[in-house]
């Protein structure tokens, strides 16, 4: 008889410590690994939500949000020539009027039908016109 025979336990049926013997439960699993996937993909969502808003809202702050003085300078300028006469060139005498004045000198002139442009309306073809224009005739050679 051996040394560690005094210490040794007899044990009915199997051991305590040895590994399980049962079979995994495949339900389970694939219901835990079905629940991960849905956890993952919601939280890949979120974050990209999360970024599109922060992006749009860093992009509103830096750029759309600022006044831009060459933005600004060019409106200021269009503002003055559109409101305001001059001269444009003293050699031939062009002056420049404002925009309201223009467009009551150009409700003038179509009033008394001097305009200096075609106004009066082209005829309109017909559908038949179209489709008859659009068949050519065979050429025989």
């Amino acid at each position: 008889m051996s040394n560690h025979g005094q210490f040794r336990e007899e044990f009915a049926g199997e051991h305590p410590h040895s590994y399980d013997h049962t079979e995994p439960k495949g339900s389970l699993l694939f219901i835990l690994a079905g629940v991960t996937v849905i956890v993952l993909l919601l939280t890949a969502v979120a974050i990209q939500f999360y970024y599109e808003r922060v992006r749009e809202s860093e992009i509103q702050d830096r750029v759309l949000a600022p006044e831009n003085h060459q933005l600004r300078d060019l409106r200021a300028t269009e503002d003055r020539e559109l409101h305001s006469t001059g001269s444009v060139d003293k050699n031939t005498g062009k002056v420049r009027i404002t925009i309201e004045r223009s467009m009551q000198l150009v409700a003038q002139e179509a009033k008394e039908n001097r305009v200096k442009w075609p106004t009066t309306p082209y005829p309109m073809r017909t559908a038949a016109e179209l489709a008859a224009a659009a068949v050519k005739p065979e050429t025989k050679h």
